[in-house]
C-alpha cells in the first residue's frame, strides 16, 4: 500500500478497550489515582528546558570555559520557561542522590545560586533536579544496577528519596526529574513505587514551605521508541497517576545504530521508510485480545515517529494533560552518505555508533565546535545554522510526509537529520491537537544565540505574545 503519510491511527473504540483492559492488568486500587493529578497542574502551556553542565565544566565553571554559563540565560529566555531541569544528579554506591563522583560542591552550589537569580526575571520557573540521564542508566552503564536496587525495596527507596528531597530542600529548588533510561520489566512495580515515595515525600516538603507558592512538582522522562517504551507500558496508568508531566522523549527514534540514514525526530512517518514490527504486540495482556483486535490495536510494521510515541501513550491511558512533548535542539550527522534518490535520505553510511566516538573528529566540515568536543555525529542547532550561512555545500531540504528538514552535503556526502522553526511549527500545531501538555526540549545550551528555536517554541505555545508591542487602537 502506498501512503504520502503514515499516522499511528488504532481505532478510538480499540483504544478505549485497551485502556480499560490495562488498568485490570494493575493493580485494581490504581484506577482512581489515575483520574486526578497528583498535584494540582499549571492551565498554562509547559516550557520545560533541560539544562546540562557535567563534572569537569562544573569544575572550572570560573574559569569561563563553559559554552553555555547560567549568564547565558537572558531575563528574556528565562521568562520564556515554566521549568528549568538540571541535569544530571546520579546515585550513589550506597543509594543516595548526588552529583557524579568528583564534582566540586562549593562550585556546583554556586551555579544552582545563579540559576535562582533567573527567579528575579521569571518567580514562576520552577527549578528542578534531574536525576540519571542516558549515561548514567542505560543497560550497558556501570552504575545502572545503582537505579534498580535504588528502587527494589521500600528501605531503599526511602533512602534514595530523602537525599533527593534533601537536596531539593537546600538549594532551594522546586521538584524532581526523574530520567532512568530505562527501567526493565521486571523494575517496573518497583519503579512505580519508587514514584510514590518520591511524591510522599514531595508532598510533605510542601507543607514545610508554606510560603512558596510553588509546589514541588514530580516529572519523569520516558522513552519515545517502542522497544524501551514496551518495558512499562503495562504500568503506564499507576506511573501517570503519581507525576505531575511525563516528559517524551520523541527524538533519536533513530541513529548510527540504524542502517540507513532517516530523521531525527520525525512528526509523521514516510512509505519509503524502514518499518519495525511493533513490540507492543507480544505483550502479556489480560485478558488476551484477538488477533484481530491485536493489530489493529498495535499497527504493525510501523515507522518510529513522534505520532506514533504520542498515540500509544494516549491509548495506553495517559492523560493528555500530563504528556509533554519531546523537541531536539540538535541534529544526527552521518557521513559517506551517496545522494541516492532522496538527497541522502533513506540511504547507507559509514557513521560509528556507540556512546564514545573513536573516529575522526573532523568529519563534520566546517563544524570546529564538534571537532574540539572530538565528535561530530550530533551537532548542536546552533553549529547546524552556522553550517548553512557557511557557503560550504550544505543545503537544507524539507519533506512534506514527515514535516522536519534535512540537510545534504553532496561534495562531502555528509548527512544531517534536525529540526528548525518550521518543524516546530507542525510539532507544536500537533500538540495543541491532542490536547498535550506542552513541549521540553534536550538542550537549553544548543539553540543559537539568538534563540531561535526556544522563541519559535514560545511564541508558538503563547501566539498572544506575538502582539505585545506598539500602540494598540482602545477606546475607552
Amino acid at each position: 500500500m502506498h501512503m504520502k503519510n503514515i499516522h499511528f491511527s488504532p481505532r478510538p473504540f480499540l483504544s478505549c478497550l485497551f485502556g480499560l483492559l490495562v488498568l485490570s492488568s494493575t493493580a485494581g486500587s490504581q484506577a482512581k489515582e489515575t483520574s486526578k493529578p497528583a498535584v494540582k497542574v499549571q492551565n498554562k502551556p509547559v516550557v520545560m528546558a533541560y539544562y546540562a553542565l557535567d563534572k569537569e565544566e562544573i569544575n572550572h565553571y570560573d574559569e569561563g570555559k563553559v559554552a553555555f554559563p547560567v549568564s547565558a540565560i537572558t531575563a528574556e529566555k528565562a521568562r520564556m520557561l515554566t521549568h528549568l531541569n538540571f541535569s544530571f544528579l546520579t546515585i550513589s554506591e550506597d543509594g543516595k542522590c548526588i552529583l557524579e563522583e568528583g564534582t566540586k560542591l562549593p562550585a556546583a552550589a554556586k551555579i544552582f545560586q545563579e540559576l535562582q537569580g533567573l527567579k528575579k526575571h521569571n518567580p514562576d520557573l520552577r527549578l528542578q533536579f534531574s536525576i540519571g540521564g542516558w549515561g548514567y542508566s542505560n543497560d550497558e552503564s556501570p552504575t545502572v544496577g545503582r537505579y534498580r536496587t535504588a528502587a527494589a525495596t521500600a528501605e531503599n527507596r526511602k533512602k534514595l528519596t530523602q537525599s533527593c528531597v534533601g537536596m531539593v530542600r537546600e538549594y532551594g529548588f522546586d521538584g524532581i526529574d526523574l530520567d532512568w533510561e530505562y527501567p526493565r520489566a521486571e523494575d517496573a512495580q518497583n519503579f512505580v513505587d519508587l514514584l510514590k515515595e518520591m511524591r510522599t515525600q514531595l508532598s510533605q516538603l510542601r507543607a514545610t514551605r508554606p510560603g512558596n507558592k510553588l509546589a514541588p512538582q514530580l516529572t519523569i522522562a520516558v522513552a519515545g521508541g517502542a522497544f524501551n517504551m514496551a518495558r512499562t507500558y503495562l504500568h503506564l496508568p499507576q506511573i501517570a497517576a503519581q507525576v505531575d508531566y511525563i516528559n517524551l522523549m520523541s527524538y533519536d527514534l533513530t541513529g548510527p545504530w540504524e542502517k540507513l540514514t532517516n530523521h531525527n525526530a520525525h512528526l509523521f512517518g514516510d512509505a519509503r521508510e524502514h518499518m519495525f514490527d511493533n513490540p507492543l504486540r507480544a505483550l502479556p495482556i489480560k485478558p488476551a485480545l484477538s488477533k484481530k483486535a491485536l493489530e489493529q490495536r498495535f499497527p504493525s510494521p510501523l515507522p518510529l515517529t513522534v505520532d506514533a510515541t504520542v498515540q500509544q501513550y494516549l491509548y495506553a491511558g495517559v492523560p493528555a494533560s500530563k504528556l509533554v512533548l519531546g523537541l531536539p535542539f540538535y541534529g544526527r550527522a552521518y557521513f559517506q552518505v551517496e545522494a541516492g534518490e532522496n538527497r541522502g535520505l533513506y540511504q547507507p553510511f559509514v557513521t560509528p555508533a556507540g556512546d564514545v566516538y573513536a573516529g575522526d573528529p573532523s568529519l563534520l566540515a566546517g563544524c570546529d565546535t564538534c571537532t574540539a568536543r572530538k565528535d561530530p555525529r550530533m551537532p548542536s542547532f546552533g553549529e547546524i545554522k552556522k553550517l548553512l550561512a557557511a557557503n560550504l555545500g550544505y543545503q537544507s531540504y524539507f519533506s512534506n510526509e514527515t514535516k522536519v528538514p534535512w540537510i545534504y552535503n553532496a561534495e562531502k556526502k555528509i548527512f544531517i537529520s534536525y529540526d528548525n522553526e518550521v518543524s516546530f511549527g507542525y510539532k507544536i500545531a500537533y500538540l495543541k491537537k491532542y490536547k498535550l501538555a506542552g513541549a521540553m526540549f534536550w538542550h537549553l545550551g544548543q539553540d543559537d544565540e539568538e534563540g531561535s528555536l526556544l522563541r519559535s517554541l514560545y511564541t508558538g505555545l503563547y501566539p498572544e505574545e506575538g502582539l505585545k508591542g506598539g500602540l494598540h487602537y482602545e477606546p475607552k
